[in-house]
């Protein structure tokens, strides 16, 4: 009798993205945000897709299931106190965020450095990877074809240490149009002002008005994306779309994009880089990672 085996997804865009191949290899059910669920529908996967909104009515989609194993990929309290209010007899995950005995088989997190997170993932579901070798996430999405350079932005991101000035983008994004280039901004629901101030008069403004898989569709359409270290640089990746992406705070060794035709502008001699917080705290230079990085270097490299 086949083990009944569920993995639980990650909780942010991009690591779901990185997860991909390894929620392939698992062959497993996905248990997934609901804001997520469409994502993972584009993947086709194998198993079945389970979203929910709360920690209750995921615990009980879990105990209807009765689910033998366990893979946790987020490194949560929550996310363990799901599988243990589940039923989940046998719970994989890192012993990270307190949550060591709600697992049966934890992960010493030391075990992962260095790695990157996707393949931090595969190892999590139980799959060797060889070290050096590639673990790519992908989407097959249609490219259409169209005449002339599309070039989308997306000036958003959640963590304030990770999002370059929206003047900045601004000024990239007329640079870019009065090469000729077709702009367009990309941004979520809540990012609509944001999306309008960097569009102005010379882009396609499209904050707020996609969905995932429309945004997915969008930025396959691009010859390039212009992105802060956020999940559309990933899903990018993913659909096989080119990208410039600037990075403050975050370790790209660890969430770097996967794959070929990506440059990353960052400034890794600063004395303060790699810094994975949300928000800067230094009293002085605060951003300094973020803010030595000028347009004319963001449109140095396009060209």
């Amino acid at each position: 009798m086949t083990e009944r085996v569920i993995v639980r997804a990650p909780n942010h865009l991009g690591d779901v993205v990185l997860a991909l191949p390894a929620l392939r290899a698992a062959g497993a059910d996905v248990l997934v945000r609901a804001g997520l669920a469409p994502l993972l529908h584009l993947a086709r996967l194998i198993g079945r897709i389970i979203p929910f909104e709360g920690t209750i009515d995921a615990a009980l989609a879990l105990r209807a299931a009765r689910y033998e194993k366990g893979v946790l990929l987020p490194p949560s309290f929550s996310s363990a106190l799901i599988f243990a209010l589940g039923g989940v007899a046998a719970r994989r995950g890192t012993d990270t965020d307190g949550r060591r005995l709600l697992l049966t088989d934890p992960v010493p997190v030391a075990s992962f450095a260095g790695l990157h997170r996707a393949t931090q993932y595969m190892r999590l579901v139980g799959e060797a990877v060889a070290e050096g070798a590639a673990v790519l996430p992908r989407l097959d999405i249609p490219r259409p074809s169209h005449e002339g350079r599309v070039v989308g932005v997306f000036p958003g991101g959640n963590a304030r240490s990770r999002r370059w000035e929206p003047a900045r983008f601004a000024e990239l994004v007329r640079r870019l149009a009065k090469r000729g280039n077709r702009v367009i901004v990309f941004g979520g629901p809540t990012e609509r002002q944001l999306t309008a101030r960097v569009a102005g008069d010379a882009a396609v403004d499209l904050g707020g008005k996609t969905d995932l898989a429309q945004l997915a569709a969008g930025i396959a359409s691009c010859d390039l994306l212009v992105t802060n270290d956020t999940g559309p640089l990933h899903l990018a990746a993913a659909v096989g779309t080119p990208t410039v992406s600037l990075w403050g705070a975050g370790d790209p060794v660890v969430t770097g994009p996967l794959g070929a035709g990506h440059r990353l502008l960052r400034h890794p001699e600063l004395d303060c880089v790699p810094c994975t917080k949300n928000d800067c705290p230094l009293a002085i230079d605060r951003y300094r990672c973020l803010t030595v990085i000028t347009v004319d270097d963001v449109e140095a490299v396009i060209q």
